[in-house]
This record gives C-alpha cells, sequence and structure tokens, in this order.
C-alpha cells in the first residue's frame, strides 16, 4: 500500500487516501462495463491515459496514476467521480449544478452542459451574494429540511465568460490541458449549511427574454433524477438509489422549482437581473 497523501481542494473530511494501489478486484458487482465497476459500497473506474480509481465506504480511495499521466487530469478525477462516488456510499444525494445564496436564500442552479449554470452563480457571487459551490452541489438533510452542502470548490469558466465578467487575471489559474478553460479560486470559507429554498432549471431557447414558468410534480421528479451527478451508476446501488428517491420527493414537496428558458444570446449580467428580479419578487 502506498502513503497516505493530501489531495488539492478535496471537499470531504475523514477520506484516506492511498496512490499506487487500485488494481483492485470488487465481489458482488452490481453493475460493470468497460470502464466502471460498481457495487453498493466500491466504486473502480480505469481512465485510458490517467489512471485507476478504487473508493469504498465512502472513506477510502486507491488510485494508479498510469505512466506519464498530466497529474491535472489525475486530480480532476479525484475530485470529480472519485468524490461523487464517495457521495453516492454515504447516501448524500448530489446534483451536477451550481449553488448560491441570495437575500438568505439557497439557490441551486440546474442545467446541461453550457446552458449557463456557472456563469449565472459567479455573476450572483460578485454582487453580494454567497457563492456556495460550482458543478457539483450535495444536499443533507437536517431535521428532514434540505440543505445545500457548501463545498466552495474552485470553479472553471470558458474564456467568454470571463470576459463579461470582468474577472482579473491575478485570480485565475489555467485548468487541465486541452479544455480552454480558467479556474478561478475562490475565498475559502468554513464548511456550511444553506437551507435550500429555489432549484432553478435553465434551458435556452427561442425566447426574447428569460421566461419562467412553474413545473408539475412529474418533471420536477424527471429534472432532479436526472440531475444526479453519475446517476447511471445507481443501477449498481440499489439501495441507495431507493435512498434517493425518498430524498427526490422530500426535497420537490419543501422546495420551489423553476424553469428558465434563456435566449441563446444573452449576456451573463442580463440573466443574472433577471434572475434576481425574479427571486426578489415573492414568485
Amino acid at each position: 500500500m502506498g502513503h497516505l497523501v493530501k489531495i488539492p481542494g478535496f471537499a470531504l473530511e475523514g477520506v484516506e487516501f492511498r496512490p499506487g494501489a487500485a488494481d483492485r478486484r470488487i465481489n458482488g458487482i452490481s453493475l460493470s462495463d468497460e470502464s466502471i465497476v460498481v457495487n453498493e459500497t466500491e466504486y473502480l473506474q480505469k481512465v485510458a491515459g490517467v489512471g485507476k480509481f478504487y473508493a469504498s465506504d465512502g472513506r477510502y480511495v486507491e488510485y494508479l496514476a498510469e505512466e506519464g499521466a498530466d497529474p491535472e487530469w489525475v486530480h480532476l478525477y479525484l475530485n470529480g467521480q472519485v468524490l461523487v462516488a464517495l457521495l453516492h456510499q454515504r447516501r448524500i444525494i448530489n446534483f451536477h449544478a451550481s449553488s448560491f445564496s441570495h437575500e438568505g436564500k439557497g439557490v441551486i442552479v440546474l442545467g446541461d452542459t453550457g446552458a449557463g449554470k456557472t456563469s449565472l452563480t459567479v455573476a450572483f457571487a460578485m454582487n453580494d451574494s454567497r457563492y456556495l459551490s460550482d458543478d457539483l452541489t450535495p444536499v443533507v438533510f437536517r431535521k428532514a429540511v434540505p440543505h445545500i452542502w457548501s463545498f466552495n470548490r474552485k470553479i472553471k469558466l470558458r474564456p467568454d465568460s470571463l470576459g463579461q465578467l470582468s474577472i482579473s487575471n491575478e485570480r485565475l489559474t489555467e485548468a487541465e490541458a486541452g479544455t480552454g478553460k480558467m479556474y478561478l479560486h475562490p475565498d475559502r470559507k468554513p464548511e456550511e449549511f444553506h437551507q435550500l429554498d429555489v432549484i432553478l432549471k435553465i434551458e435556452t431557447g427561442e425566447v426574447e427574454d428569460p421566461a419562467f414558468s412553474e413545473l408539475s410534480p412529474s418533471e420536477k421528479f424527471t429534472i432532479l433524477r436526472s440531475g444526479i451527478c453519475s446517476w447511471e451508476i445507481l443501477a449498481g446501488m440499489p439501495s441507495t438509489e431507493k435512498a434517493y428517491l425518498q430524498q427526490l420527493v422530500r426535497i420537490i414537496e419543501r422546495v420551489h422549482f423553476v424553469r428558465v428558458v434563456r435566449p441563446a444570446g444573452i449576456r451573463i449580467v442580463e440573466m443574472k437581473d433577471a434572475v434576481r428580479n425574479y427571486l426578489e419578487s415573492g414568485y
């Protein structure tokens, strides 16, 4: 076994990392394909050109980088898919979403890649709102009330978004080679939990201005279900999937949910102003 190491930017406490020990066999396999093997408590992933990653019991991680692999890509997988696997093993539901707090309201922003989740969140965070998380947002329940668990993860932005947001280069570092993106490093804050009040689902459509509409319970459920990070591996974690279905129902019962269709060419500040006006309207 390799020695214990510290992974830069890793969000979860109480996780032990060991490099050079990911040649594992998993018994009682529930799900497997060419790159992933899963059961209720173990996760094994092989990534060509990067390495092998193993997570178990929500607490232990082993990884074996391929010779010549870019360390930044190894850390990307550890802070991405492996982190998600650990959260699933702890039965902490987590969404491919960004989040912020505006005037005391905890807001999660869902949407497909390129919908504008990150840029909207950063626009709010730069105007007296509180940044909570980017790309990955866990939700925990405190006295049966859903709360956003703030991870304060670094924020990956496209060059066009950086230009619109006028972010100075001093706050940026280059993201992984080949992505063409930059990382914005937020001020690190202590672990926080914010009550979840609003879920925004952003879509792009043929509209002149952002259009807000309510959703049926079945639409909410479908959108939330598909927004779970690495939801496909839950097919190999039936007990976790059952627990998540119950959590989704509780979120839908307690949280205001709205779809926002935006024009494709809308500027970030205009989108932020439309969402801010909606949030401050009382719906």
